[in-house]
């Protein structure tokens, strides 16, 4: 659940996700990315002046993050830790109890927020049930930004309609850089 003020809207995710490394990065910053990723992830770190840490998945854990790897790529530097599930292009979805282990190591390290892209939330199969990260831990929530559009799962890629959910200061601060770009 969110208030008014939690929300924001924008001309497609991409701009969701590039309002938030503007409004939150300084030159240096890294955000963990696992791969293979959406090659958008890493360009928009880099023009907000991050760095891209990226972090290989592997095979054998179905292309997902794990925890001693997201505790591994940690730093001093690290503000964001990037998350799509199920993940474009490896298919990869994180279950609750695939997510849980990493809020786990995020709990120990307050400096890290999350942001999850949930753009394919309804393209899933099987039995797989799809949660996000907010919704499990709700000590995390208030570093969260869990994002989201219409264009996958609505079939609407022309509308370019993205929103998200987060803490109000970083919603502010989000809505301040979409005012002048």
């Amino acid at each position: 659940d969110f208030a008014l003020d939690q929300i924001t809207v924008a001309a497609g995710a991409k701009q969701v996700l590039y309002n938030a490394m503007m409004a939150t990065l300084d030159e240096g910053d890294e955000v963990i990315i696992p791969t293979p990723f959406w090659v958008t992830y890493a360009d928009i770190v880099r023009i907000a002046g991050g760095t891209p840490v990226l972090v290989p998945c592997r095979e054998e854990n179905g292309f997902r993050l794990t925890a001693e790897e997201v505790e591994r790529a940690i730093t001093p530097r690290t503000r964001w830790l990037m998350l799509n599930s199920p993940s474009n292009p490896s298919g990869a979805a994180y279950a609750a109890e695939h997510y849980r282990p990493l809020i786990e190591v995020l709990l120990r390290h307050p400096q890290v927020w999350l942001m999850v892209d949930d753009m394919y939330e309804h393209i899933v199969y099987d039995d797989f049930a799809f949660v996000t990260p907010a919704t499990l831990e709700p000590r995390l929530a208030e570093r969260t930004l869990t994002v989201n559009g219409v264009s996958k799962a609505y079939a609407m890629t022309g509308w370019r309609i993205g929103y998200a959910g987060g803490p109000a200061p970083l919603i502010a601060a989000m809505a301040v850089v979409q005012s002048q770009s």
